[in-house]
């Protein structure tokens, strides 16, 4: 049995491919306005809007962090294998072994129980 594909088929097929496109882009580019650090059971909270490096006091030592363009990085930490800062730019930034976590947030977050 060979299947024909139709004019309405690929008008389908292109419109649901630059949806899921568009929708990527959306979640990929959506980054927040704030971000906090949260280190040795204490919480930190910072502008994405402004470029410039942040120093915050870990269980190892000091954990030098880096916003630039509404984006943050950790550059450098005392930690041993650097994990962190290989992690690069991203949304959610972990150091486990200083005990420093970054998450970007936006104003117009919900948590579960909100929602």
């Amino acid at each position: 049995m060979k299947m024909k594909f139709k004019p309405g088929d690929f008008i389908v097929f292109v419109s649901l491919f630059i949806l899921s496109l568009s929708l990527i882009s959306k979640v990929k580019l959506s980054g927040g306005d704030k971000f906090t650090v949260t280190s040795c059971g204490k919480e930190y909270e910072y502008s994405l809007l402004e470029n410039k490096t942040y120093e915050v006091q870990g269980k190892l030592g000091i954990t030098e962090i880096e916003v630039n363009n509404k984006r943050v990085r950790i550059i450098n930490s005392p930690c041993k294998n650097k994990t962190c800062v290989h992690q690069g730019w991203g949304k959610n930034i972990i150091c486990l072994p200083n005990d420093v976590v970054i998450t970007v947030i936006k104003e117009d977050d919900f948590d579960a129980i909100a929602q």
